[in-house]
């Protein structure tokens, strides 16, 4: 008998580790670091935890080991210390109070003593696999009421999923009554059995909801994603037809400044100087010609007017070959997205120190794309290539950077960062194919 009070303690704390996963993933936002890590580290952990269990019989031991796991499950996934700190000692608290609610609950209803109720298989898997139910009820509870921390059940669904764990506690009730009363039998095993699918159907339903909530998440993302792309594509377009209606405007103006410049060599010089400057100003105002495709000069042209007007400093070297198999409206994306972020990153930067450096070089097939800028911290990343955000609403964080890197994947090319405490460099490589 003793090998099944063993087997129901070993399910039990492979169900707490469930729980455990379920809050650090919602809480961290991303995968853990290896999936072969993590299942490895919950069996070892849950067969160490069974054996101290009943090697010490001490609620102590038992509670260092709990907490034990607990940080090494944490460890498992990307979390600040602060996060840590705080996510830890509440699944602690959480576990406790889910063992000691239902302890008390089984104790009211049977007016059995807990030591008592340990003794019976029944009351012991019952104990046990409601207290992981109600452990999991608890922790979507408080997700329900601080999405921020989770995927967020949707408030029809949380009432008949509470109700399990309520009718496996009143089937456990009437079960362990007879059990005590008429002894062990094929029916016990049967409720045990009963019991241990309950708990991981519980369980296995609120994954399953995790996992849906998390699917219409990214629907919606990818629906906002593909909305913020139109209206890029449609601005680039714009942009282009503006350089060209621009370009034709001043070529006829400059020609008429020359025309009106001759003919009043003969003026005052008052009257020149005047209409030299306004010959410079057109100048001045005119697009540069800088890679010869009328959307990314218009783009450049731009991005640096909105530098002037936040007093950035800018400087370019710049050269795209006008024949190439790039799409113009893929240059003004990847551009348009890694000086957008320059440029506000340059906002949190002190005046005098503000700057976006932007070069564009060509080797054989290859064009390379790097933009620098001032910054005011080191960026957080997780493997060089994606960026950790400090926004406070993430679901609308790095849609232009996604749109990056689906660019460099469309040109067989890459997309990395590098950071430091005073300037951050984004790096773009294309294959021109």
């Amino acid at each position: 008998m003793s090998w099944m009070f063993y087997s129901i303690d070993l399910i039990g704390n492979l169900l707490d580790e469930l729980v455990m996963i379920s809050c650090f993933r919602s809480v961290s936002g991303s995968r853990p670091k290896s999936l072969r890590g993590i299942i490895a580290v919950c069996i070892v952990l849950a067969l160490l935890r069974s054996a101290v269990y009943f090697t010490f019989h001490n609620t102590v031991v038992t509670l260092v080991a709990s907490l034990i796991t607990i940080t090494l499950v944490s460890l498992m996934y990307s979390l600040s210390h602060q996060k840590r700190l705080v996510f830890i000692p509440f699944m602690m608290i959480m576990t406790l109070f889910s063992e000691m609610l239902v302890s008390l609950l089984i104790t009211l209803f049977t007016n059995t003593s807990t030591d008592s109720g340990v003794s019976s298989i029944l009351y012991y898997a019952g104990g046990v696999m409601l207290s992981k139910m109600v452990l999991f009820s608890i922790l979507k509870l408080v997700q329900f009421i601080i999405p921020s921390i989770g995927e967020r059940i949707p408030g029809y669904l949380m009432v008949p999923l509470l109700m399990l764990p309520v009718a496996s506690f009143l089937m456990t009730w009437v079960l362990g009554e007879y059990t005590l009363r008429d002894g062990a039998s094929t029916l016990t095993y049967i409720a045990i059995g009963a019991l241990v699918m309950l708990a991981f159907a519980n369980v296995g339903l609120f994954f399953l909801l995790e996992y849906q909530q998390r699917q219409e998440k990214e629907k919606s993302r990818m629906h906002l994603m593909q909305k913020q792309t139109e209206a890029q594509i449609v601005y680039y377009r714009e942009l282009a037809e503006r350089q060209k209606i621009s370009n034709k405007t001043m070529h006829d103006l400059k020609n008429q400044m020359f025309a009106l410049s001759e003919a009043m060599k003969t003026a005052p010089d008052k009257t020149r100087e005047i209409m030299d400057n306004i010959s410079g100003k057109i100048f001045a105002a005119s697009p540069m010609t800088v890679t010869g495709i009328d959307a990314v000069d218009s783009l450049i042209f731009s991005k640096q007017q909105q530098m002037d007007a936040r007093g950035i400093r800018y400087e370019q070297s710049v050269f795209i070959s006008p024949d190439n198999a790039f799409e113009p409206l893929d240059l003004c994306v990847a551009l348009g997205n890694l000086l957008d972020n320059a440029i506000e990153a340059n906002d949190t930067v002190e005046p005098d120190q503000r700057y976006v450096s932007l070069n564009i070089t060509r080797q054989e097939r290859w064009l390379s794309i790097t933009v620098k800028n001032a910054a005011s911290a080191a960026v957080r990343m997780e493997d060089g290539h994606s960026i950790r955000t400090t926004k406070a609403q993430k679901e609308l964080h790095g849609f232009g950077l996604s749109s990056v890197r689906e660019i460099a994947a469309k040109y067989q090319g890459d997309c990395t960062f590098q950071s430091t405490d005073r300037d951050f460099t984004a790096c773009l490589l294309l294959q021109d194919v």
